[in-house]
């Protein structure tokens, strides 16, 4: 259990770092365009600026319900973005202070005998 945690926090501070820069990203493209449009939604900024992510917006569409998807995906990325970073350094630390007050469990037979 302690391995999956460590696992999981990990993949969530990683997480936040992406998300981190696709929002420094966003606020870059929200600011080249003059400020015009600061609510760019976090859809077309995937499709237009990150096609390479594209593919999150489809992994959404088979694990969520439709209208949490096209809720999700219309939200502003500039809001989106940095709620996520935040979320995402809290659960992060969270699981990995769980991780760590568990301590080692690794435990070794050697010679009929366990040895932590």
């Amino acid at each position: 259990m302690r391995r999956f945690l460590l696992i999981f926090g990990w993949l969530s501070v990683i997480g936040s770092i992406g998300d981190g820069l696709i929002s420094v990203y966003a606020l870059w493209v929200v600011g080249s365009g003059g400020w015009g449009n600061p609510g760019v939604q976090v859809g077309p900024l995937l499709e237009q600026h990150l096609p390479a992510l594209y593919w999150v917006k489809d992994v959404a569409r088979h694990v969520l319900p439709a209208s949490v998807a096209t809720w999700v995906f219309n939200l502003p990325a500039l809001v989106y973005f940095p709620v996520r970073v935040v979320m995402g350094c809290v659960i992060g630390w969270w699981v990995l202070a769980k991780a760590k007050s568990m301590g080692s469990s690794a435990v070794v037979v050697a010679n009929g005998r366990a040895v932590a």
